[in-house]
């Protein structure tokens, strides 16, 4: 005999359930149990970070399916600071994976979706996967590692970095949670192998590694001459070498230039909606209405009072995130459940 519940899911674009109020741990019970019955991703949007988190830690309990989180870059809006590389690393992975994800459940709070992301064909268009025997000389591969933001150091110790001592190359692949050693014979990759970051000891051998872009942007010589004519349409050109326009166009990333991602592309910004896969439900908890406002409200409030720099001229929110009735204009248009 089947197994009978209490509601139906939505079956194609469009449907709408109401499922009422859930507190505490019913709405992770329930979430588990939809992640069991779908047969395609769930994606959970959370009114803020700390029940994102919250629920992150309930659903675990309930269901082995695989469980993931799209980490917010933990900077206010048009920040002087970058996200730490460990978040950007953390993100790109969620990105690479997510249009390809079968099951499982995505957490997400509202103001990381209203943020808008790289386009996907830059990031599966930018991966490289690196196999024992590949033949690819060391030279080319840390020109493909500069090309890709990769950063060279003396001694890989966080995301994004490489390091070369003779036929070794130390790299620490973004996405990845282990960097990677690789021992070169003239133009072939003779071993692949995990080191530890804290003593530097080589551990057990691997037979591929995936390599992601450093940036959520391209930040090859070509990005580089797109964000400048982009710049000059927009913006004024300051000569002072410490002008945004400036720094990039020596190929230095200034702190805060994820806020002037969209003139790295010759594209808009894709909300993160363009990256769910056909068959994804949406579930949406807690009241989001009040969520969104307040977060567009903060967005406008610091383009306001921080866009009178001129030496960090700001692009407008509507280029970085999406408006509040965008947002609740995708999620009427998936299949959600409330």
């Amino acid at each position: 005999m089947s197994q009978q519940y209490r509601y139906s899911l939505p079956v194609k674009p469009g449907d709408q359930r109401q499922l009422g109020e859930l507190t505490g741990a019913a709405c992770a019970t329930l979430v588990a149990e939809m992640t069991e019955r779908h047969d395609g991703p769930v994606i959970l949007v959370a009114p803020d970070m700390q029940n994102a988190l919250r629920l992150n830690d309930e659903i675990r309990q309930f269901t082995d399916s695989m469980v993931i989180a799209l980490a917010d870059w933990e900077t206010l809006p048009y920040d002087s600071f970058s996200p730490h590389q460990d978040i950007i690393s953390s993100r790109l992975a969620t990105l690479y994976q997510l249009p390809t994800m079968q099951r499982g459940v995505l957490i997400v709070p509202v103001s990381t979706l209203m943020q808008r992301v790289c386009p996907h064909n830059y990031l599966h268009g930018h991966a490289l996967v690196m196999k024992k025997g590949q033949r690819l000389s060391r030279d080319t591969l840390r020109e493909q590692l500069d090309s890709a933001g990769y950063r060279h150091v003396d001694q890989v110790m966080e995301h994004g970095e490489y390091a070369t001592r003779g036929a070794l190359l130390d790299l620490y692949p973004m996405g990845s949670e282990q960097p990677y050693r690789l021992d070169f014979f003239d133009d072939e990759i003779d071993s692949l192998r995990l080191f530890d970051v804290d003593s530097q000891r080589t551990l057990e051998e691997v037979a591929a590694i995936n390599l992601l872009p450093a940036h959520e942007f391209p930040t090859d010589q070509a990005a580089i001459e797109l964000f400048r004519s982009q710049w000059r349409d927009r913006f004024e050109v300051k000569r002072d070498a410490e002008h945004i326009y400036q720094q990039v166009s020596k190929g230095t990333l200034p702190t805060g230039i994820e806020y002037w991602q969209p003139l790295f592309f010759n594209e808009p910004l894709p909300p993160l909606f363009s990256y769910f896969p056909a068959n994804t439900l949406i579930v949406n908890t807690g009241e989001l209405e009040a969520s969104a406002e307040r977060f567009q409200s903060e967005t406008h409030a610091r383009f306001e009072s921080r866009g009178v720099d001129p030496m960090r001229p700001l692009l407008p929110p509507e280029l970085l995130w999406l408006r509040s009735d965008e947002l609740f204009s995708e999620l009427k248009n998936g299949r959600a459940c409330s």
